[in-house]
């Protein structure tokens, strides 16, 4: 029997090499028969069957390959094969959930993510809910930080009537953005869920809070003051107005909603520190010093010294003259060790007593010399009362010598101290109504992306729609890259990069046209549009611009995380099955690694050139060439496949350069003479001839 295997095996290679695929499939087939067990040769069998159109009996083969390279471990060897089950039988869609596995026990946790969105957007095509709640599923325990699974998975469970689960998957990733203080994406969180729960007053109230903290302080409090309708007395909504008012200096009203919230715990000492607050702020200072004397015992004893401190010292300032207010803090000075600035304050009050005295001895002394200087005629009457004195002025040489002893008098005119009190409270009332208010802000209750995303002003920025745009082509969104490639070059027309870019996705589409499954589940599970029809939700947003996307996946972060070497093996099994968009694929995710990105740079190399595409092919080889990681060997092997790309698409000239400079450095380096042999002779030219050329270098 074993000797029956080798000559039928030997016979299917002897048919090959003429080319004679029928024969060669039927010498396959007997050694499969006879070994069952040959996994290479049913697997050759297999590729044999699809190049001959029999595609049904090719999927056959290759399953008993995959499930004895999956059951093996050889993981990678498997999801080769799948795929291109796949791609021979794209109705088969229990192969996403089989790929998503194998992706999955390899550690390729971004391609099972893919893989699971592929499987997911099928379900929701033919409206099979349940298995898209039970993909979700493991797709959130298979990387619980994916916001956009969970977010979607809170809305499929909130439209299945599992309210309660869709809420923990709310409050779940409301903790992570909070954690980050992301309060854009919280607000547009809140936005696309109220309407699943309009009744939820702890979801209003946390949207009142969270445009506190965006600043609409006023939409907030209108939202929290709606919730006061159905419980008035909720200590919890008055404290989060009160301090509404409060941020906003509407002094009256937060004072009034403290006085509610003093009414329901007169006992709250933080409230009424707050409520003073208020009344300092809006100018009532007697108020506020009567209600800190009644209360300045509970203060001590509650050891709430410093801010009992500060209110008075501010008052100090309002009210100089009050002695409530000096003998209050002559206590808390003592009690807090800071004795000697009440003697600071004592000191400058008596130096303004002693300086009011000195004025009044000095007012005293110029009307006393006056008097002496000025003979009052015994014939005028002087009444007891001071304040009441009249003067009979003499004559005109009297009335100069008066004026002269009364000119610093008249300057500076004695002011009576009640007056003087007076007119110091009169302005200081005046200077604070002078004060200029607080500018405030007009706040828009606008929760559309416009107010979250770039300015409007923002400059066009290439190198992320470029990003983007091969982020796309990486997951397959060929139509997406596309747009994206003709907006950059309706901008910026000379973009080298833009153009090769265009140049590969226009060959991705047309080689599309047998794939009957085309949608992939974007990342981007949240929609702007919060009243999506019913029959409407659960279809994929790849469509979505830009600016109504909420949350991203950082693919890149993604790819880091997983085995650069599996995806490197992966792309190579992809290629050895011919599928070689895929392993393109997975060598633009395994060039990450900086020690890959030579070998994965060539090997992109390989498979543009395996199609034809010798523009990319080129760019491939250059970019390896250019890395600052090259090594001598590669650099060998690079010059070489380059000249190979050169002579396949028929610039032989550049092809016999690219040769000899590979001959230069090793003569023995695989078949180079033969190379340079034949080129030579298709442009005739002589063999003692080169050693006279000049060695033009690819470097």
């Amino acid at each position: 029997m074993a000797a029956n295997k080798e000559k039928l095996l030997e016979s299917a290679q002897k048919n090959l090499k003429k080319k004679q695929v029928a024969r060669a499939i039927k010498d396959f087939a007997k050694v499969v028969e006879i070994d069952p067990s040959d996994v290479r040769s049913r697997q050759k069998l297999a590729e044999l069957l699809v190049k001959s159109a029999r595609n049904a009996e090719a999927y056959e083969h290759y399953e008993v390959v995959a499930k004895y390279f999956a059951t093996n471990g050889f993981y990678l060897k498997a999801i080769a094969i799948y795929k291109q089950m796949l791609r021979l039988d794209p109705s088969q869609i229990s192969l996403f959930g089989r790929l998503a596995e194998l992706n999955e026990k390899q550690g390729l946790i971004g391609n099972a993510m893919a893989e699971y969105r592929n499987l997911i957007g099928y379900y929701e095509r033919n409206g099979m809910v349940a298995d898209v709640i039970k993909v979700l599923e493991k797709m959130r325990n298979l990387d619980e930080s994916n916001l956009n699974v969970r977010v979607k998975l809170a809305e499929v469970y909130t439209h299945c009537d599992r309210v309660e689960e869709g809420l923990a998957e709310f409050e779940a990733v409301l903790a992570v953005l909070r954690d980050k203080n992301d309060f854009d994406k919280i607000l547009k969180l809140y936005q696309m869920f109220m309407p699943l729960f309009p009744e939820n007053r702890k979801m209003k109230m946390g949207l009142g809070v969270i445009l506190y903290e965006k600043g609409e302080l006023q939409n907030g409090i209108t939202i929290l003051e709606g919730l006061l309708q159905d419980k008035p007395d909720d200590p919890d909504l008055l404290r989060l107005i009160a301090c509404g008012y409060a941020d906003l200096k509407e002094w009256p009203n937060a004072g009034y909603t403290y006085q509610r919230l003093l009414a329901l715990d007169p006992t709250d000492l933080e409230i009424r520190e707050d409520y003073i607050q208020c009344q300092i702020g809006s100018g009532e200072f007697e108020q506020a010093l009567d209600e800190l004397e009644e209360w300045k015992e509970t203060f001590f004893k509650a050891d709430r010294l410093g801010q009992l401190k500060l209110h008075y010292e501010t008052l100090k300032e309002k009210l100089p003259e009050s002695s409530a207010v000096l003998q209050t803090l002559d206590s808390i000075y003592e009690l807090t060790g800071e004795g000697e600035k009440m003697l600071n304050i004592m000191s400058e009050t008596d130096a303004e007593e002693t300086e009011s005295a000195q004025e009044e001895t000095l007012s005293d002394s110029i009307l006393a010399s006056a008097e002496e200087d000025i003979e009052i005629p015994s014939d005028i009457e002087v009444e007891a009362d001071e304040e009441e004195l009249l003067v009979e002025l003499p004559e005109e040489d009297h009335d100069l010598q008066l004026d002269a002893l009364l000119e610093p008098e008249s300057a500076e005119p004695e002011v009576n101290p009640s007056e003087e009190e007076s007119a110091i409270r009169l302005d200081l009332k005046e200077d604070e109504e002078l004060a200029p208010a607080e500018d405030e802000l007009e706040l828009s209750f606008d929760l559309d992306d416009e107010g979250i995303d770039e300015p409007s002003g923002t400059a066009f920025d290439i190198a992320a729609k470029l990003e983007e745009a091969e982020f796309y082509i990486q997951q397959g969104l060929y139509t997406e890259a596309e747009k994206l490639c003709s907006e950059v070059l309706t901008n910026v027309p000379d973009s080298e990069e833009c153009q090769q870019k265009l140049n590969v996705i226009l060959k991705h589409l047309a080689h599309e046209e047998d794939a009957v499954i085309e949608q992939d589940l974007s990342v981007e599970f949240l929609s702007e549009d919060a009243g999506e029809e019913e029959d409407e939700f659960f279809s994929a947003l790849d469509d979505e611009s830009e600016d109504k996307k909420i949350f991203r996946t950082d693919v890149d972060e993604q790819i880091a995380a997983d085995d650069m070497e599996s995806h490197y093996n992966l792309g190579i099994a992809y290629r050895e099955m011919g599928l070689l968009d895929d392993a393109i694929s997975e060598f633009t995710k395994a060039e990450k690694d900086p020690s890959r990105y030579v070998d994965c740079q060539t090997l992109k190399g390989l498979c543009f050139s395996d199609r034809s595409d010798f523009a990319n092919a080129e760019l491939m080889y250059q970019q390896a060439l250019d890395s600052p990681h090259l090594e001598a060997e590669q650099r060998l092997s690079l010059g070489f496949e380059l000249a190979s790309l050169y002579e396949k698409s028929e610039r032989l000239e550049e092809a016999l350069s690219s040769y000899r400079v590979v001959m230069s450095q090793d003569e023995s380096y695989r078949n180079v003479k033969e190379k340079i042999a034949t080129l030579q002779g298709l442009l005739g030219i002589e063999a003692e001839e080169i050693t006279n050329k000049e060695r033009v270098s690819f470097l």
